[in-house]
């Protein structure tokens, strides 16, 4: 049975938290965001959250930015810190740390937010979280770290408490 157009666009316009992982899955611990959001995918929602996968362009979100008031985006941080630590930071607190540039991403999370924020004037009603893993490979693989891989855990129970 299919769901009408307006009871569809009505449903959708219901979700309150859009969940999105950024990454690329194929290079090892880079692809921590989609691997989390397929985790997570496994898991019963509320029914007002959404999972996306952006993979490497965080700008694909220009097209949720009217509907959720909350986004939680999951993605690697290089801060420095040991391999699995886990980070959370809000946009403004993303914008003042000074991380490592490496990514495989097509822009910077933190830059791609500045963007849309301007790009989209409704990113300033909208509370954006960011949690990420410290990864510890960043090269042709497919497969995440140890130290990533058993951090998982606690990232999903993270991210259920932000919900």
């Amino acid at each position: 049975m299919s769901i009408p157009a307006s009871e569809k666009e009505e449903t959708e316009s219901l979700k309150q938290t859009l969940i999105v992982g950024v990454g690329n899955p194929l290079l090892g611990d880079e692809g921590i965001g989609p691997y989390a959001v397929r985790n997570l995918s496994q898991l019963p929602m509320p029914p007002d959250v959404d999972l996306l996968d952006c993979g490497c362009d965080l700008l694909n979100l220009v097209s949720y930015m009217d509907k959720p008031k909350k986004i939680i985006i999951l993605d690697a941080i290089r801060a420095g810190g040991k391999p699995g630590r886990i980070y959370r930071f809000d946009l403004d607190e993303l914008e003042t740390i000074q991380t490592t540039t490496r990514s495989a991403h097509q822009l910077q999370t933190v830059d791609a937010l500045r963007l849309l924020k301007k790009v989209c004037p409704c990113l300033s009603r909208c509370e954006i979280i960011v949690i990420g893993i410290e990864p510890k490979v960043m090269e042709l693989s497919g497969d995440l770290s140890e130290e990533v891989t058993e951090s998982i855990a606690d990232l999903t129970r993270l991210v259920l408490e932000e919900l």
